[in-house]
């Protein structure tokens, strides 16, 4: 199902090709739209994965990260008829990851986001895919490539943080943790209240190197707890007038 599948996308990517009106080789957002919309339509779920696979640019596409563009497609095959939408990418967006002495990336540089939303979301409940243009003029989704940059690297460790700040109305707090990532580099997480008073943040790195949480508010309590895996390697509470906790070890 998934060959042919992909045969009959390419045929019909094959038939449009063409210059808009500016002269570029390619295709419109608009052309787009309906090809994303074509992959995604109702019907047998193995060939609207097909669809969707068809629809990556997979240059420099490893088997271990050909793998990942056949789960991703399975999973987004699970969405079906949505509304298609676009958004730019987000001021702070990175788009390279690190994991276990491999840098990830995307093969394309992604414009923005294909925005998927099914007509009876709860708002916020969307699913978004980077999309960037190929070389010839045509969108597509961008693959993971992946470059091993430390052979030697340990496994990286699931790496928690954990901000709960007590007070009514919900107190507000900023700050950051510093990771140490398995390419040799520091990555800062940002951390924030999000209106909330609290926040969680799990991402995958060798080890924790230092944070530091204000509480904004300036009222009520604040505490950090950090982990490593199932390991404890902090817990700090401040009560206001007590406003920061620092964590360096």
């Amino acid at each position: 199902m998934r060959n042919s599948a992909f045969s009959a996308l390419a045929i019909g990517l094959t038939l449009v090709v063409g210059c808009s009106e500016s002269g570029e080789i390619g295709d419109t957002r608009e052309a787009f739209t309906a090809r994303v919309e074509e992959a995604f339509a109702a019907g047998d779920a193995d060939e609207r994965a097909g669809r969707i696979h068809a629809l990556y640019h997979r240059d420099g596409v490893d088997e271990w990260t050909g793998r990942l563009v056949e789960q991703a497609s399975s999973l987004l095959a699970r969405t079906v008829d949505p509304v298609v939408t676009f958004e730019p990418p987000d001021s702070d967006a990175t788009f390279l990851s690190v994991l276990d002495g491999y840098e990830y990336s995307p093969n394309l540089a992604p414009e923005g986001y294909v925005v998927l939303t099914l007509p009876d979301a709860e708002p916020g409940n969307e699913t978004r895919i980077p999309y960037a243009r190929r070389a010839d003029g045509f969108h597509v989704f961008p693959a993971v490539t992946r470059r091993l940059v430390d052979p030697d690297a340990l496994p990286d460790k699931q790496l928690q943080m954990i901000v709960i700040g007590v007070a009514s109305p919900p107190s507000t707090f900023e700050g950051w943790c510093d990771l140490a990532l398995s390419n040799g580099t520091t990555e800062r997480l940002v951390l924030g209240d999000q209106g909330a008073g609290n926040q969680t943040r799990i991402q995958r790195g060798q080890r924790i190197e230092a944070c530091e949480v204000t509480n904004t508010s300036e009222r009520g309590s604040l505490s950090l707890r950090l982990l490593e895996d199932d390991t404890e390697l902090f817990e700090g509470r401040v009560e206001a007038p007590d406003l920061r906790i620092v964590y360096e070890p």
